[in-house]
């Protein structure tokens, strides 16, 4: 099961030495599970036997509804001088996500990748998409500290756990990047719900060149 909030693509014009940003992350929650396959009759040749398997799924589940459009767009920066900007600046708004199980006594893994289906290049996960800058693309950054003013620099915040979620990500003012693996950001460790709320955010260099740009973030949960 695949649940996608819907994503503004509005687009702005280029500003003189700016950059017009579409949406940070068109962002994809997914839902995947485990469970054993049973056998059928085993017979002998003195009495009739069989052996009777019964298989239970782990029962996960993953919301991401409170990821309204506006968490998800930096909007504009200026190459060069602006400093780290992220949706929550933008918006005031974060992207909460609710993830849980309600019979897997272990919990759940609450990871952050790459979209698959993105574009294979460029390599960095916020590209370029339209408004003139080609085949561009702002450089994966992670660190325990935000990037300066003028670094070419995209990547995801972890805002807060709550409920039975405990953060594996170091939370802000850390930053991690978007990576084709998937990385686990928060964990919750019995039946119930966790909830974590993100943020993305950039910051472009002088030599960054004017467009619309985009990066697509995948959150999966499995069953731990």
């Amino acid at each position: 099961m695949e649940r996608t909030p819907a994503t503004s693509r509005s687009r702005v014009a280029s500003l003189p030495h700016g950059i017009a940003w579409v949406p940070a992350v068109i962002l994809l929650a997914t839902i995947l599970w485990s469970f054993a396959t049973g056998h059928g009759p085993v017979p002998t040749s003195d009495a009739a036997t069989v052996g009777v398997n019964a298989s239970l799924p782990a029962d996960i589940y993953i919301d991401a509804t409170n990821c309204a459009p506006a968490s998800l767009a930096i909007g504009d920066l200026v190459p060069g001088t602006d400093p780290w900007k992220t949706a929550q600046d933008a918006s005031s708004q974060t992207c909460s996500v609710d993830f849980g199980t309600t019979n897997n006594n272990a919990g759940t893994t609450l990871s952050m990748l790459e979209d698959p289906a993105a574009p294979a290049s460029p390599t960095d996960a916020m590209k370029c998409v339209g408004g003139g800058c080609g085949a561009a693309a702002l450089a994966d950054y992670e660190n325990a500290a935000e990037p300066a003013a003028g670094t070419s620099a995209f990547g995801a915040q972890l805002l807060s756990a709550s409920g039975l979620a405990s953060a594996t990500w170091p939370v802000a003012p850390a930053v991690n990047d978007v990576q084709d693996a998937a990385s686990s950001t928060c964990v919750t460790a019995a039946v119930g719900t966790g909830t974590c709320a993100f943020t993305w955010g950039a910051t472009a260099a002088a030599t960054d060149p004017p467009g619309a740009y985009q990066a697509q973030a995948r959150l999966v949960v499995l069953a731990n």
